[in-house]
């Protein structure tokens, strides 16, 4: 799939004030530039980033409306990052989806506070059906 890059106008950049915002943690950049381009195209703001650390620091101060989230995010494991997510009561119900080319790290997605998951590689239509339907 062609993925063709779009830059908002400065009326558009003000509308975008009501999309739905996404926040991307995974530790490989071209993943991240696929998914930011591919959603903010499909109407998200999308924010990315390669570290948990900084995620959750994204996470509190732009508070999205879902989280997609890889496992093996380097040295970290995103499972931890859901999980302190999910332990705060104000954000049990915000979605996080996690994201895993190793099927078993996925299978206890639960026990983590993670939504749904979802396997690499993954087809962009089928991730975006999944996150339309988990973000509200």
């Amino acid at each position: 799939m062609l993925v063709k890059i779009i830059h908002p106008t400065p009326l558009e950049t003000r509308i975008n004030a009501d999309m739905k915002k996404i926040l991307i943690v995974d530790d490989e950049k071209d993943i991240l530039f696929v998914l930011k381009t591919y959603l903010t195209q499909k109407g998200f703001d999308v924010v990315t980033t390669l570290s948990c650390d900084e995620g959750l620091n994204i996470f509190y101060s732009v508070k999205p409306d879902l989280v997609l989230l890889d496992v093996n995010v380097g040295s970290e494991d995103g499972r931890e990052m859901c999980r302190t997510i999910k332990d705060q009561a104000e954000y049990q119900h915000l979605p996080v989806i996690l994201i895993s080319a190793n099927p078993y790290a996925l299978k206890s997605y639960e026990n983590h506070g993670a939504t749904a998951v979802i396997h690499k590689p993954f087809d962009l239509e089928n991730l975006f059906l999944l996150v339309s339907s988990k973000i509200k």
